[in-house]
């Protein structure tokens, strides 16, 4: 303590180290500034620039390609040259064309008459419950509850009312669908028709007429040409037992037609319609969608079976 102060001329790593010391906090809160005014900008472009695809309709996730999907044809603009193209709905006919009636035949009690009328009765009631403005648009059930025997409608009415098991045997579009139904673009049909001979649960003689369909719907789905083929498609594959009791078996008010057994696999369409008895197509972003009910097998497949269906 006694001894004269010495100085010592500081060095140049000494200098540092002290002006370091007085000011590094300084430092500190500038850099960190800096990262956060950085961070703050990358958040907002990026952010920015996901709202932008959003609102264009750009895939903004990631899409994990099939190796099996072809790719969806497009004219020179990258329009979509056809809704249906690429799909096995392409060579579907459309509408009642692909509706077609096996030869009526004699059939244990029924005569060949009969039969034939019993056909045309079922194919009237294809057309209006899948094919008809009135059921599918507008959702009024009238003309096909015309087509069922006086006895049966009631039943029929409630289980419409109910909503999700008459997707069976009838198409209905939910009125809030967005994207909407395209009409103009037809809807592609084929099935196959068949009929025997038997008897119900009450003893009573029935020609038992089994349709198996496919009924394809086309939506107006925004830049489908980004979507695989299809995608703007909804497709029912359903099953229907249609019982037509003989005439000296039953009181006249149950002559006529009967569903005994009805059931279908739909896809590519949104779980709140379905619960419902609609269909409506998925419009939501791609962040944001849920995930679509999928039937448990192809549903193009002959190995299909009624309730081979999707899980809600």
């Amino acid at each position: 303590m006694r001894q004269p102060a010495q100085e010592h001329e500081l060095t140049r790593a000494e200098r540092l180290r002290l002006g370091w010391e007085l000011h590094s906090g300084k430092l500190l809160g500038a850099v960190g500034l800096l990262l956060v005014v950085g961070f703050l900008g990358f958040l907002g472009t990026t952010g920015y620039r996901f709202a932008d695809k959003v609102n264009h309709g750009q895939v903004v996730l990631p899409v994990r390609a099939r190796a099996s999907t072809a790719p969806r044809p497009v004219d020179a603009d990258g329009n979509t040259l056809g809704v249906f193209l690429g799909t096995p709905a392409e060579r579907f006919p459309e509408g009642e064309a692909g509706i077609t009636l096996p030869a009526a035949r004699a059939t244990g009690p029924f005569t060949a008459k009969q039969v034939a009328d019993a056909l045309a009765k079922v194919r009237a009631a294809l057309v209006e419950g899948r094919l008809g403005d009135r059921m599918v648009n507008v959702d009024e059930h009238d003309q096909f509850l015309a087509r069922l025997a006086p006895d049966a409608r009631e039943t029929v009415r409630a289980d419409l009312a109910e909503g999700k098991s008459s997707l069976g045997y009838a198409t209905r579009i939910a009125r809030d669908a967005n994207p909407a139904w395209v009409p103009e673009d037809g809807i592609r049909v084929k099935g196959t028709i068949e009929y025997a001979a038997t008897t119900d649960g009450d003893g009573i003689r029935v020609l038992a007429i089994t349709t198996r369909f496919f009924w394809v719907y086309s939506f107006d789905l925004f830049q489908a040409q980004t979507y695989p083929p299809g995608a703007e498609l909804i497709t029912l594959r359903d099953q229907v037992v249609w019982h037509l009791p003989h005439s000296d078996d039953v009181r006249p008010s149950s002559r006529g037609l009967w569903i005994a057994d009805a059931d279908a696999t739909v896809v590519n369409s949104t779980c709140a319609a379905l619960d419902k008895g609609f269909i409506a197509l998925e419009a939501e972003p791609a962040l944001l969608r849920r995930l679509k009910p999928q039937p448990t097998g192809d549903v193009y497949d002959d190995s299909w079976r009624p309730g081979d269906g999707e899980a809600c």
